[in-house]
């Protein structure tokens, strides 16, 4: 009778440590899991503002604001000076293949607008409209790709 109790004791035991571990287990998990989703939702943030400062450069420029001798230079080097070729190598290391292609037409858009406004084309000309739509718009699928990451 006495080896009964305690084979049942000790069942006991390894049924609470099993579910102890489980729990720890799940728990780690979904903590790991918010983790990634927090250090993917800042790469994410820093790569759009880069662009979004990218942007605001060559729309400035475009527009007249920047009239001073250097805003040619700027516009020239306004993909480095924004960091938007370092934070999408950043981008790379922790964002899921279908953001990074986004990320890549996203900077080829951005290269585009770069180029129109570069060779001194004024505001409001087809080419600067055209290309600052076509980087609007690819940012604005970037952003959806990267939503249905963070879910």
């Amino acid at each position: 009778m006495e080896w009964i109790s305690l084979a049942s004791t000790a069942l006991g035991a390894l049924v609470g440590l099993a579910a102890t571990f489980v729990l720890d287990r799940e728990r780690w998990r979904r903590e790991s899991d918010q983790r990634r989703r927090g250090d993917r939702r800042a790469v994410y943030t820093s790569f759009l503002a880069a662009t979004a400062e990218a942007s605001e450069t060559l729309i400035n420029i475009a527009r007249g604001h920047d009239t001073d001798a250097s805003a040619s230079t700027r516009a020239g080097t306004v993909l480095r000076d924004s960091r938007v070729l370092s934070r999408r190598l950043e981008l790379s290391l922790i964002a899921e293949p279908a953001v990074m292609e986004q990320a890549n037409v996203l900077v080829d858009r951005l290269r585009d607008y770069h180029h129109a406004v570069g060779q001194g084309l004024a505001d409001h000309t087809q080419a600067v409209d055209q290309a600052r739509l076509a980087f609007n718009e690819q940012r604005d699928q970037l952003i959806e790709v990267m939503r249905k990451t963070l879910t």
